[in-house]
């Protein structure tokens, strides 16, 4: 199997393929999101090519391949495309592999190692347990919100539309300075978030913010992920405004109840605060990350 003299890096053009593969093989995963696919894999200059009818993607920066997406190949043909890729990068390995094929693939184990990496977990959620926020466990969430309300009665919402880039990247930058850390993970989701923007036009994208006294206090970035699944992208808040972290994900809930049974709030990535607060919300499931490192 050989496909690296065909791999090309993926650009605003290979949009529509990477779509149709996304719709005829749809995931839970958030990572198989054209969004995501494109914000985030500008900056790792993300590439891909068409094996056996498959679409692979592959990330040079961190020398991975993404599950190819498609009909499965068997557990000997997804070990001969690592071996192929290994070939012009060392240390291969395969992100984001559905739990069903590690559950049916004969003999996986015989070639990969199977790793279940909780950090990559999906926070997968009812739309309208966001909304309604029932139960002594939201209690707390939901008191959040109405403190908010009362104290801003005049609040309002705005859907996000391409003028809103300036606008939206600053609001970013404080948010990202208040954090008061060095943070690679930061530095480039910044990039990403510009990257959405940027390119909202070509993006099946959608967003809200909220406003106090005309200035933005949080806003919400989402996108479809399945046919009834929306994820949530980038959701940024400012920290010292009691109950704009809550109301946000509630109106991002609220704006989604016509659209998606389900909400993707993707993953924790192994910050223990994020991940308190995604656990807070008691998610309805998680879509399990697992990667396959090849056996020497």
């Amino acid at each position: 199997m050989k496909f690296e003299k065909t791999l090309k890096i993926v650009t605003l053009n290979d949009i529509d393929i990477i779509s149709k593969y996304l719709r005829l093989y749809p995931s839970e995963n958030c990572d198989f999101n054209i969004c995501n696919l494109i914000c985030w894999g500008m900056y790792y200059k993300l590439e891909y090519a068409i094996v056996m009818d498959r679409l692979v993607l592959f990330n040079p920066y961190y020398s991975y391949l993404l599950f190819p997406i498609g009909e499965y190949f068997t557990a000997k043909e997804l070990m001969e495309l690592n071996q192929c890729c290994k070939e012009i990068h060392n240390n291969v390995e395969i992100m984001v592999v559905p739990e069903d094929y590690i559950d049916k693939t004969i003999g996986l184990d015989e070639y990969f190692e199977i790793i279940n990496d909780e950090d990559w977990n999906d926070y997968v959620y009812l739309t309208d347990k966001l909304i309604n926020l029932s139960g002594k466990k939201l209690a707390k969430k939901k008191n959040l919100i109405s403190q908010f309300k009362r104290e801003y009665p005049d609040y309002h919402i705005k859907s996000i539309d391409e003028s809103d880039f300036k606008e939206i990247l600053d609001f970013s930058y404080k948010w990202k300075e208040i954090q008061n850390r060095e943070d690679d993970y930061l530095d480039i989701e910044f990039i990403a978030i510009e990257n959405i923007i940027k390119n909202w036009r070509y993006l099946p994208a959608e967003g809200i913010k909220i406003y106090v006294n005309n200035k933005i206090v949080s806003y919400a970035i989402f996108s479809p992920q399945t046919e009834d699944m929306y994820t949530v992208h980038f959701e940024k808040f400012n920290p010292m405004i009691k109950g704009s972290a809550q109301l946000v994900n509630q109106e991002t809930a609220q704006y989604l109840k016509d659209k998606a049974k389900y909400i993707n709030r993707e993953q924790d990535i192994g910050d223990l605060g994020i991940r308190q607060a995604k656990r807070s919300y008691q998610p309805e499931k998680m879509v399990k990350y697992y990667r396959l490192k090849l056996k020497k």
